[in-house]
């Protein structure tokens, strides 16, 4: 069956069967295969799958698509072993057709393929021995010794090593000091979430005779089956005369355990062997093997979970640095305009959000009030927030026209490639000493306005201009409203509206409109009873999405 690899990126390893029919390769989320970049196209290429091959095609995407490094144009039937490169993405087409031992296993492209028969037979297997299991009730075998021997060995070999990086290049020290008679070892690591199995250690006694060469067929069988195998004399042995890495390998006897966790998850496979006839490897050698098994186990789960810890804590502090450096482009204190009082709150549901509220003095003392909202969340919302923030302050300044300036955000926005996602913005300018303030809004919520005696309404409602990145060329238009002395006006993002209390039920905008209503009050004291109603209608749940809130209000 045709498969695709990853090649590159967090999902190295991975292959994904390519069942008949087309299949869409692009950034949007519909696609078959969705490729997370800025540079990959929404519907980048396409994959035709029938019964005479695989066909690739790029569908006119703006970066293109390289076959074997070479741009695709036009349809190609793909061949086992092409890879196709999308905007640094790397993947490779194999064609495993008849291939029956990759459905137990994937081993990594070090590895060879074998014989179908040979990877079918089972008189592969010379000795088999289960891994024990530790038991208190356990007696000692004929070889505890040995065994015990061998895991003091290994454990003064680790010592007190804590990365995989460290502790598999000691474990295999260990296990050669263990048998002597061995020439080389190897482990392999299953990479999740696809379970491919990778090299990840090697020790060669005699180096300078080439690449390893691993059997797919004696590694597959042990993977599968959770036993160690032993194979002794294989080159004589008619049993592995169709087995080519073995033969090419000179390979004399062999020794392959599986390494598997507590909860007899398959962690990975190591493997021992000696080219020397004479001083092979023998049953009991075997038993000593699988005896440590559970050792090797623990060592490599201890170093696992170890580089997990760090890598999480090393993420942690990536986002903490992120987290000051987005409060780095948030306002610290609103600004003072003569005429009006403003208060402001943010508040990231994640370290990072993609929410964005600020301040851009304008010509003849004037002040914009932005407010934005990008799609999605955390670290992604955020950078992209980032650069969103500086086309608004650059375009705001330089463009007279509110709604002009809009439309060269837009157009901006589109340019940075960003086709999966999308931004709501709404824009509010103040002039000192006037009654008058304009407004554009581009996809975001309802202007709340709130008169003096205490009513409210949505102003500006009827503009319907679309978030950024829907649509290029698209003219937004603005409006002016009356802000007469003591009225208010609050922006907010949807984390208000869509704050959710412990049975699902959002927020609102009825609510919003509701803690509006009422006696004049100051901005500081209207934001705080909003937030306030917020925190006793969430009771303490968990928030979902960033919330933004600021209150404008013209002093009596």
């Amino acid at each position: 069956m045709p498969v695709l690899e990853y090649q590159t990126g967090p999902r190295s390893g991975e292959r994904l069967v390519l069942d008949a029919g087309r299949i869409l390769v692009g950034r949007h989320p519909d696609c078959d295969i969705v490729l997370d970049a800025a540079a990959v196209s929404r519907q980048h290429c396409a994959l035709t799958v029938t019964d005479d091959g695989v066909v690739a095609e790029d569908l006119r995407s703006r970066n293109g698509t390289l076959l074997n490094g070479v741009p695709l144009a036009g349809p190609r039937r793909l061949e086992n072993g092409d890879e196709l490169s999308i905007c640094g993405h790397r993947l490779a087409f194999l064609d495993e057709s008849g291939d029956e031992s990759s459905a137990a296993i994937v081993i990594d492209d070090e590895l060879d393929d074998e014989d179908e028969q040979a990877s079918r037979s089972d008189a592969l297997i010379m000795s088999q021995v289960d891994i024990p299991r530790p038991s208190l009730d356990e007696g000692l075998d004929k070889h505890t010794e040995a065994k015990l021997r061998a895991v003091l060995g290994i454990n003064r070999a680790i010592g007190a090593s804590l990365s995989l990086d460290d502790v598999l290049p000691r474990l295999l020290d260990g296990l050669l000091d263990a048998f002597p008679q061995a020439d080389r070892g190897f482990v392999l690591l299953a990479q999740q979430p696809a379970g491919k199995l990778r090299l990840r250690a090697r020790k060669i006694k005699r180096p300078g005779e080439g690449p390893p060469r691993l059997s797919r067929t004696l590694i597959d069988r042990v993977a599968s089956s959770r036993q160690a195998i032993l194979s002794a004399d294989a080159v004589t042995d008619t049993r592995f005369r169709a087995n080519e890495s073995v033969l090419v390998g000179c390979i004399r006897s062999v020794m392959c355990v599986p390494v598997t966790s507590g909860d007899s998850r398959l962690l990975g496979v190591i493997q021992v062997d000696s080219r020397d006839i004479r001083d092979g490897f023998d049953a009991e050698d075997l038993d000593v093997l699988a005896g440590i098994a559970g050792r090797a186990a623990q060592a490599i789960e201890q170093a696992l979970a170890h580089d997990e810890r760090v890598e999480r804590e090393q993420l942690n502090r990536d986002l903490e640095l992120a987290h000051r450096v987005q409060q780095g482009l948030l306002p610290n204190t609103p600004p003072d305009l003569p005429g009006f009082e403003i208060f402001d709150f943010y508040e990231a549901a994640r370290q990072v959000g993609g929410d964005f509220f600020g301040y851009v003095p304008l010509s003849g003392g004037r002040l914009a009030v932005v407010l934005a909202d990008v799609s999605g969340k955390g670290v992604a919302a955020a950078l992209l927030m980032a650069a969103l923030s500086a086309d608004i302050r650059y375009c705001l300044a330089s463009e007279p026209d509110l709604g002009q300036a809009v439309s060269r955000i837009n157009e901006s926005f589109l340019r940075g490639g960003w086709e999966d996602r999308f931004a709501t913005l709404v824009v509010a300018v103040l002039a000192p000493d006037s009654s008058a303030v304009t407004v554009c809004n581009a996809g975001h919520l309802p202007v709340f306005l709130r008169e003096p005696d205490g009513s409210v309404r949505q102003a500006a409602a009827d503009l319907g201009g679309l978030p950024l990145g829907m649509a290029t060329g698209h003219e937004f238009r603005s409006c002016t409203i009356e802000l007469s002395p003591g009225a208010a006006f609050v922006l907010c993002t949807d984390g208000v509206t869509e704050a959710m209390d412990h049975e699902g039920r959002c927020y609102g905008l009825e609510r919003v409109e509701a803690m509006l209503a009422g006696t004049a009050a100051a901005a500081a004291d209207v934001g705080q009873r909003i937030l306030a109603d917020i925190d006793r209608h969430t009771a303490g749940a968990p928030a979902g999405d960033d919330i933004c809130l600021v209150c404008v209000r013209r002093r009596a």
